[in-house]
């Protein structure tokens, strides 16, 4: 994507005034009544979702499309596509059902992704399709020598050494109380010395170099891998599920039926191991997300 207007990723700390002027700057595309407006964040996994779904409806469905991308994260986002704004969006179960829904965490990916669809149904008339295989849910990860020579293997094996040690994470993930550092804090019962919020794609650099001790990963994230990170087990299944769907309004579906089997058809393949090496493709590659997301689909055989 070329427009770097909105540097905030999926996961970023958003209040109701910020959501309100983010939403007065979004970006001003002249569009066509008849267009389907599809959008998404920074984000580089939201960006790969977000034009497989657009390349679907332009090539697969003869549907127009507009692309919106460089939205802010879940707040504004959610605004648009209730506002009309937009129509279509990536979006996950377990950040739907914490900051959207304000509905407890639920680990299970299954009853996660049937309480959004209920709940953004019975508020909002927006559908959520079927989700992912692949659950990006957060990690907690360090190197694999650190891990290996201090005997970590999940989350509950840190509280020795936290006291001493820093944690680097999303500016989001530092503030949200339900599934963000404080409630992980409170789950576990041990708090780090020092947590530093940073950009998503600065932790991994940072953890590299020894800056941080600790991050708070996606678990889809290619990097994790290419900085040979160990990645803890969540022992006391604190993380809600994040498995990725794509969502739509309802009216929209109302003109398109075959929609949703067709973007379906798609996202159904996108098993974790799958992601991981689109991700990379983008990440560690340097190859357009929208390149990604058309070969994958010739790949599939979609195109």
């Amino acid at each position: 994507m070329t427009d770097k207007s909105w540097n905030i990723t999926r996961r970023k700390l958003i209040g109701s005034m910020g959501t309100a002027a983010a939403m007065a700057g979004l970006p001003r595309i002249a569009w066509a009544a008849d267009a389907v407006k599809v959008g998404w964040t920074t984000d580089t996994e939201q960006s790969i979702l977000g034009n497989i779904t657009a390349l679907i409806l332009e090539k697969k469905l003869g549907i127009k499309v507009e692309r919106v991308g460089n939205l802010g994260g879940t707040g504004i986002a959610h605004q648009a596509i209730i506002d009309g704004a937009i129509d279509i969006y990536p979006d996950y179960t377990g950040d739907a059902l914490a900051n959207v829904l304000k509905q407890d965490i639920i680990t299970d990916p299954a009853k996660s992704w049937e309480a959004v669809k209920k709940g953004y149904a019975d508020q909002y008339k927006i559908a959520w399709l079927k989700p992912t295989p692949f659950n990006n849910t957060y990690a907690l990860a360090l190197k694999e020598g650190v891990a290996e020579e201090k005997g970590i293997k999940t989350i509950s094996d840190l509280a020795k050494e936290a006291p001493g040690w820093t944690l680097g994470c999303s500016v989001e993930f530092a503030g949200r109380p339900l599934d963000g550092y404080p409630g992980l804090s409170k789950h576990y019962g041990f708090e780090f010395g020092t947590v530093k919020p940073m950009d998503v794609g600065l932790m991994y650099t940072a953890v590299d170099s020894g800056d941080v001790n600790v991050i708070v990963a996606f678990a889809t994230d290619a990097r994790i891998g290419k900085v040979g990170l160990r990645v803890l087990s969540d022992d006391k299944l604190f993380f809600p599920s994040y498995n990725a769907a794509i969502t739509v309004r309802d009216a929209v579906i109302a003109a398109h039926p075959d929609l949703p089997a067709a973007v379906e058809a798609a996202t159904s393949t996108l098993a974790t191991e799958v992601q991981i090496r689109l991700n990379g493709r983008v990440d560690i590659e340097g190859v357009p997300a929208e390149a990604v997301a058309e070969e994958y689909l010739k790949e599939l055989g979609i195109l």
